[in-house]
């Protein structure tokens, strides 16, 4: 399985470290281009405070790349701000709760190469976009050498040296010279060893910062390559991403967690709806998180006995020239008297790009205001034994916190989440779209 875990922090907690412009933003750039024109399987994606902590990374990374297999191919991927101890010659990156006076809040990169050495996988590249992060190397290795896929790699490609870089005004200029040789390349296969040395012939020489690459050889290192694989079946525009939950381990919970990540394309800015969608997606984990940890004593008592589970994934509705239509659908069991089921949507139109809403989309020009409108097709096309629990919950009060989403075909209008469990079942109003008039 090819692998990509991404750590990007832009926010640290100490007033004395300098928060960061771009390194979120280029960490969502590399993905796109990654995702859109490379075969991986996997994404994993580190960026709001909570997940880039020092005891969060090391436990994370610690688990990944202990835990995976020999046929896994890892791309570990970081931006943020990085240190090097010169009494030590250590490097270390400042995790987003790091104390700039306090090393041992630090994540020292000596710890991750122990994890690359121990790790079973059969590639390990690293991408690290941080200050001093060349002094993991023990050897540069350049030239055209093309290593056998077959032979265990540790590689690694760094922003710098022993010098303080760039983090730019837009972009950080490591990462555009990157994305550029990634999107420039046209062959099948591009070797970590040709990517890094493309960068580094590419990039400013008038910059003092300069990249480096090489082997990391007590890390496990046995002179074989991680290859990029280009998709030879045009680019898609959609790719999953995973968040993960983190609570208490004591906490038995059989957690997944997938929401989608766009990639650049022709209909829309991906970066303006991808941020909107990540904010959906942390707004369900910070819900799980609230009810765990309110009463975090009986969330591990009842979970050992009965195990809790968390499912969330997404549907497309529609994608076109005009529309997006997205869910995002979570099921869960926390010990209660039954499962929960919540559907959350998100909708957008394009030229200009924005969210819209139920207000926005609908024309009840014909009707006296949209609760008339509800009305008139609950009784339509509603069930029979759902019409007067669908018209209570059809007032002003409620208009606002209906969710809805819509295909060539049919336009619903959800309930689910504002009505007693007893009615789940009645939850969604499907109106063939042809009776739908669009304010757009």
């Amino acid at each position: 399985m090819n692998k990509i875990i991404a750590i990007a922090i832009d926010e640290y907690s100490d007033p004395t470290i300098k928060n960061l412009q771009n390194c979120i933003k280029d960490i969502n750039l590399l993905i796109d281009t990654l995702s859109n024109l490379y075969e991986f399987d996997s994404f994993e994606l580190f960026t709001k405070p909570e997940q880039t902590t020092l005891s969060f990374l090391y436990d994370e990374l610690y688990n990944e790349f202990i835990n995976s297999v020999d046929s896994d191919n890892i791309l570990l991927l970081f931006a943020g701000h990085g240190e090097f101890n010169p009494n030590l010659g250590t490097t270390y990156w400042l995790c987003s709760d790091s104390k700039k006076n306090s090393v041992t809040t630090w994540f020292n990169l000596n710890d991750l190469l122990k994890f690359f050495s121990a790790s079973p996988a059969k590639h390990i590249a690293l991408i690290s976009d941080s200050c001093f992060s060349g002094a993991i190397f023990e050897i540069n290795r350049g030239g055209g050498t093309v290593a056998l896929d077959g032979k265990f790699s540790r590689q690694a490609l760094t922003s710098g040296g022993l010098e303080k870089v760039s983090d730019g005004i837009e972009n950080s200029p490591f990462n555009t010279v990157l994305i550029d040789v990634l999107k420039d390349n046209t062959s099948e296969k591009l070797s970590f060893n040709q990517l890094s040395e493309r960068t580094i012939l590419q990039f400013n020489q008038k910059r003092e910062q300069t990249p480096e690459f090489g082997s990391l050889i007590s890390s496990g290192d046995k002179g074989g390559t991680f290859f990029f694989k280009r998709k030879l079946d045009g680019s898609s525009i959609i790719k999953s991403i995973q968040i993960p939950l983190e609570i208490n381990q004591e906490v038995k919970i059989d957690s997944t967690f997938e929401i989608p990540f766009f990639n650049e394309n022709k209909y829309f800015n991906n970066n303006f709806i991808n941020a909107f969608v990540q904010q959906l997606g942390y707004s369900i984990i910070n819900d799980v998180r609230v009810f765990i940890t309110e009463d975090e004593g009986y969330s591990i008592s009842r979970s050992s006995e009965m195990e809790f589970y968390l499912e969330v994934g997404y549907n497309i509705h529609t994608l076109n020239e005009k529309f997006l239509s997205v869910t995002i659908g979570r099921s869960d069991y926390f010990g209660g008297a039954h499962p929960n089921h919540y559907i959350y949507s998100i909708n957008f139109a394009f030229k200009p790009d924005r969210k819209i809403s139920l207000y926005d989309i609908l024309d009840y020009s014909n009707f006296s205001n949209l609760e008339n409108f509800l009305s008139t097709m609950i009784d339509q096309y509603g069930d029979e034994e759902c019409k007067e629990i669908l018209n209570e919950y059809s007032t002003f009060e409620y208009t606002s916190q209906l969710d809805f989403y819509f295909n060539d075909t049919i336009f619903t209008i959800d309930f689910m989440n504002l009505l007693p469990h007893a009615f789940k079942g009645c939850g969604s109003l499907e109106i063939p779209i042809d009776k739908i008039k669009f304010k757009i």
